[in-house]
């Protein structure tokens, strides 16, 4: 664990400490599920389990942010970090930059964990023990924990740091990656088709169940701890199928990788939902989602579907069934995940926004923007300047590494 400051709040002095080894995590299971038990704002996205596994995988690039009380030993708030190092071609040197910790396997939420009753002396005791690190930009993106984001921001607001909330779009600027849109499940599947959908889309789906499902033709599987291996590789490869020039098949299997590690995490917490669709022995598509029984929600996470598939319904029939197993398996809400695009209003849903914070800080020397957490990747980093030619870089980057570490 590294070096630590204690809050100096008057009436709830409190004692942080940083873990960033596997060992450290391990300590604290059982004191991070109190607390998750204790949250009303927890998510599976920010619980123990959900975490072991990119922890486990990934030492060097991730720590916790844990804040105790000093008397009791209480642990009342937990923020799990993700590290990244870049090179500042401006300033000729390594700097660390911060994300949620679950941004490692692309959680679809990040945040904070706290006790309710501490929740703002715990996040400016995790403000004041990340301004004793070092590092050049923090950003927290798909904070859903609105009231927490702005104490935590309101925190940083002194000398030294620059702070703002960003926005994040994709397509061109045409998706709201800010908008996750949910609907809101009733007690029963046929309630949903007839109070939140359209008459007209409620019997295109009708005559489809009739049509294409009622004989056997098509067909739904859903994966399990037994067979997840083999349905995982199916809709891995469903998805990639999707992606046809180099560089989208280059891109794709970098976040294959991360989605299927998001996906084991998922079905080792016993938090998988992943529907198969088949014609006959063919598998069709496939939707991967990610349980939150605490909150009672299905979130959507990744589809995949077979490009030679020329059925029109495919979509539509794997998006209504995973809302009719939600409602069978008492959850509140479908979550459609990160993007506002239209097909997904066309389900009942309805837009919730999260926050993306950024904050930078400004005019700090060398040793107060690198992290030596991330001197392994910098040593590589410097590898590749020395093979590239870049003898300049390679040199302030030693040179940086040696101050740091000596």
């Amino acid at each position: 664990m590294r070096d630590t400051v204690s809050s100096g709040l008057s009436k709830n002095r409190l004692r942080v400490e940083v873990i960033d080894t596997y060992a450290g995590f391990l300590a604290v299971e059982q004191a991070w599920k109190s607390l998750e038990d204790r949250d009303p704002e927890m998510t599976v996205f920010l619980s123990w389990d959900w975490l072991a596994q990119p922890f486990r995988q990934n030492p060097f690039r991730w720590s916790v942010v844990a804040v105790y009380t000093r008397t009791g030993d209480d642990l009342i708030g937990l923020l799990p970090l993700k590290y990244g190092v870049r090179w500042s071609a401006s300033r000729k040197e390594f700097q660390t930059e911060i994300e949620a910790g679950g941004r490692l396997i692309f959680s679809e939420y990040t945040g904070f964990l706290c006790d309710p009753e501490f929740e703002q002396p715990a996040l400016e005791a995790m403000v004041a023990q990340l301004q004793a690190m070092p590092w050049s930009r923090l950003s927290l993106r798909y904070v859903a924990q609105h009231a927490r984001a702005e104490m935590f921001y309101a925190a940083f607001d002194r000398p030294g740091y620059s702070g703002s909330w960003k926005e994040y779009r994709t397509g061109n600027g045409a998706t709201d990656n800010l908008i996750c849109p949910h609907v809101a499940l009733p007690d029963d599947f046929e309630t949903y088709l007839d109070t939140c959908i359209s008459a007209e889309i409620q019997n295109r789906y009708r005559k489809i169940q009739q049509q294409y499902f009622a004989n056997g033709e098509y067909r739904f599987t859903h994966s399990d701890a037994d067979c997840f291996d083999r349905d995982v590789a199916t809709l891995m490869t469903l998805w990639k199928q999707e992606s046809t020039t180099p560089d989208q098949v280059k891109k794709s299997k970098k976040m294959a990788d991360n989605f299927e590690t998001m996906l084991r995490s998922a079905v080792a917490s016993d938090a998988l939902f992943l529907p198969i669709l088949w014609r006959g022995d063919t598998p069709l598509a496939a939707l991967g989602h990610v349980m939150d029984p605490k909150v009672g929600a299905m979130h959507f996470i990744i589809a995949g579907r077979n490009p030679a598939a020329d059925e029109d319904f495919i979509a539509a029939v794997l998006h209504f069934h995973s809302i009719e197993c939600a409602i069978l398996l008492g959850c509140e809400y479908y979550d459609f995940g990160h993007g506002d695009e239209q097909y997904k209003f066309s389900y009942g849903a309805e837009p919730v926004e999260v926050r993306y914070l950024s904050i930078r800080r400004q005019n700090a020397s060398a040793d107060k923007v690198f992290d030596s957490i991330g001197s392994g990747i910098a040593l590589k980093r410097i590898e590749e300047f020395l093979e590239a030619g870049k003898i300049d870089e390679a040199r302030r980057g030693c040179r940086q590494l040696s101050r740091i570490l000596s």
